[in-house]
């Protein structure tokens, strides 16, 4: 006897009900293997700053040194950063930081300097200590904050888009024969990215050369 038409429509609802189950489970699978690979290995929610500096010395008249900083800030993650805002005006902490010290020499005696040379020690050499910046630095800029002047920061909608590389320039007049350290901070509401550097002015080739 063939089976009537109210048993092949209640068949075909079940199976229309099951197949409709197991898509729900394929789809919650794809999308928790989503979640995983995106937030737990690539960690595409966690902001990835990269902060470099590089400065350049010009020649000016007499014993003065154009010195210009490039500071590149690149979002090399999948979500926007946002610097930090300053929550009072004299909260230094925020934005785009960059600081430059002199770094002035002091002499070692010959003694503390290593063995001895045909019996007499070594000669007194100027020293530095990059660890724990012994040297007597000069504070020539503290704290400046390079975004300050941004429209879009002042208005608290400065970003940074995934991708996105910027350079923030800053210059300044030094003297010749001098050390600097130069850092560049860029301030989250988790904390900041720096880079460090050196630059000398000991070998800049007088004006016009």
């Amino acid at each position: 006897m063939s089976e009537g038409g109210g048993g092949r429509l209640a068949r075909a609802h079940l199976w229309a009900d099951l197949i409709s189950k197991i898509l729900g489970v394929v789809a919650l699978v794809v999308a928790a293997w989503w979640t995983y690979s995106n937030f737990t290995v690539e960690r595409t929610h966690d902001p990835t700053m990269e902060v470099s500096v590089e400065p350049s010395i010009d020649p000016l008249d007499g014993d003065r040194v154009l010195l210009t900083v490039s500071v590149y800030l690149r979002n090399a993650g999948k979500v926007a950063i946002a610097p930090r805002f300053p929550d009072r005006d004299d909260d230094r902490d925020a934005g785009l930081e960059i600081s430059i010290v002199e770094i002035e020499p002091t002499a070692r005696e010959g003694a503390d300097q290593g063995p001895t040379v045909n019996g007499m020690p070594p000669p007194t050499v100027p020293w530095f200590d990059w660890t724990s910046g012994d040297g007597r630095p000069k504070p020539i800029l503290l704290k400046k904050n390079l975004l300050a002047s941004n429209d879009d920061y002042r208005r608290r909608r400065y970003q940074l888009n995934p991708g996105v590389r910027v350079r923030e320039p800053f210059a300044c007049v030094v003297e010749r024969n001098r050390l600097y350290a130069i850092r560049a901070r860029f301030w989250t509401d988790e904390g900041s990215v720096a880079d460090l550097v050196y630059v000398d002015t000991f070998q800049v080739p007088p004006t016009g050369s």
